[in-house]
């Protein structure tokens, strides 16, 4: 039986027929998409470990060099982010020498409010408040948080509790709220995916993983074959 089954696998993945042929070649992409998918998962401990980005608001040098990591991050860029809990603040990093992405502290993507029906958004986190310390603009935090900015935003312009406008008012941000912290950029990748309109019901990162599903590597790999299609912030 065992000699059987050996046979019939051989003949299967050396086949010549078309939709045979067809058939194993989708299962090894799959099984190929299934095994990079759960390697950065593993590595990351993030189920939306890579977000395509959209804005500006992190620019640098638009002359930096196409791979450079050291400078800030741009509009179609696809962003490697990494969960966890230790986050360098501006502050933190100006004393300590750390930098990111071309300027100190740590750059983290981070769903406003909390709000998982809001775009998540990417910037660096500035410092941290207490609950009844001062805001930026000099009201009283209601909790604890980061306050965080974009680098091309300008002096004095962070995102609590003003960006969009002031509507809806930014929180300082809960690190429950963060989905990860910026570890690597790759360049204009992202673009693919923003030049598809996005549908309601899509994922915002690029595995395409729903915000109700829950997170597998086979069911990511389907999605992502037939749905490439990231989102950023």
């Amino acid at each position: 039986m065992q000699d059987q089954t050996r046979e019939h696998v051989k003949k299967f993945w050396k086949t010549d027929n078309y939709w045979l042929a067809l058939l194993r070649d989708i299962l090894v992409a799959l099984l190929v998409v299934a095994l990079v998918v759960s390697v950065v998962y593993a590595w990351s401990g993030s189920v939306t470990p890579l977000v395509a980005v959209e804005s500006g608001s992190m620019e640098h040098n638009k002359t930096t060099s196409f791979f450079d990591q050291n400078d800030g991050i741009f509009i179609g860029d696809v962003v490697l982010i990494k969960k966890t809990s230790d986050v360098v603040t501006y502050d933190q990093g100006k004393r300590e020498n750390y930098m990111k992405f071309g300027d100190y502290g740590d750059v983290i993507v981070y769903r406003p409010n909390g709000d998982e029906h809001l775009t998540p958004i990417i910037h660096r986190a500035m410092y941290w408040v207490n609950a009844g310390d001062r805001l930026p603009n000099n009201q009283t935090a209601t909790h604890a948080g980061y306050i965080t900015k974009g680098d091309n935003n300008g002096d004095g312009n962070y995102d609590q509790p003003l960006l969009f406008g002031g509507a809806p008012r930014l929180e300082p941000v809960k690190p429950e709220w963060i989905i990860g912290v910026a570890q690597y950029r790759v360049p204009w990748i992202g673009n693919l995916r923003l030049a598809v309109p996005n549908r309601g019901d899509q994922s915002l990162l690029i595995f395409g993983i729903s915000r109700s599903a829950s997170f597998t590597p086979l069911r990511s790999a389907l999605f992502l074959a037939s749905h490439l299609r990231p989102e950023a912030s």
